[in-house]
């Protein structure tokens, strides 16, 4: 691992916004509803999963304000109509990208909602089980690993984030003790990951990072969350090591530089 954290991302490029060329403001095909705060639910018919939803904002925001999710208004609105549409039981995923690093390829903010679909069918039932049993074994490692960090950036109520480098530097998590996620409590706690780490690693070439977030939910208990920046290029140390290992092999700074960034701006 090296040390110090470098801020000069000349490969990072603008989020271009084009509200006359958005499928989201333009295109009402794949609209399934309108919510009473302005958001929409949508169809993605571009998917390999069986049930694949989006839940958008009623128009493009500009960059500043797509970079924080709209602040913790927005945050609430977004997930008050998430939470609706969380299952009692079964396991769903919310994921939304910002910035073409983070792999958005339309600006208008989209949170996917998706039922996972870990095989397609073609391999037998005990190779599933045990393939199963091998993803659940390691998530269950990765949540006893961060309920038990020292490394804490903040609190919310029963939130509790956490900054560990797992897959990439920067990387932060959000674990709740709670049944059911309190969304009062989630909305300040994203919104406020989202505002430090726009100020504390904003480029020097005045980008705020790109990123991506990724929650795991279990009927309405949210299981964990992950907020991963994109604030080192990819070469082969982080990708074949993540293929072979599970994690790269280095990091440009460890998690503590991170932390101590981010309490700075807090």
């Amino acid at each position: 691992m090296r040390t110090g954290i470098r801020l000069n991302r000349p490969w990072q490029q603008p989020i271009v916004v084009a509200p006359e060329q958005c499928p989201f403001c333009t295109d009402q095909a794949n609209l399934l509803r309108t919510f009473e705060n302005g958001y929409k639910l949508i169809q993605n018919s571009f998917t390999p999963f069986d049930y694949h939803i989006m839940v958008v904002p009623a128009t493009c925001w500009p960059e500043e304000r797509l970079r924080v999710l709209g602040g913790e208004k927005e945050i609430r609105n977004a997930f008050e109509n998430i939470i609706t549409l969380l299952r009692p039981t079964g396991e769903l995923w919310v994921q939304a990208y910002v910035g073409p690093l983070a792999g958005q390829n339309i600006s208008h903010l989209h949170y996917h909602m998706i039922q996972p679909k870990y095989f397609d069918g073609s391999e037998g039932e005990a190779t599933q089980k045990q393939a199963l049993q091998e993803i659940e074994e390691k998530e269950t490692s990765l949540i006893e690993h961060l309920a038990h960090s020292k490394r804490v950036f903040l609190h919310e109520g029963t939130l509790r984030v956490v900054i560990e480098s797992i897959f990439r530097a920067g990387q932060c998590f959000i674990l709740d003790t709670s049944d059911e996620m309190n969304l009062s409590h989630f909305a300040v706690a994203l919104s406020k990951i989202v505002a430090a780490y726009v100020k504390a690693f904003q480029s020097n070439q005045g980008l705020a990072p790109d990123f991506q977030i990724f929650l795991k939910f279990s009927g309405k208990r949210l299981v964990y969350g992950s907020y991963l920046p994109i604030l080192n290029h990819l070469g082969t140390t982080e990708t074949v090591g993540a293929i072979i290992s599970g994690g790269p092999f280095t990091q440009p700074w460890g998690p503590d530089e991170t932390i101590a960034a981010l309490k700075k701006v807090l």
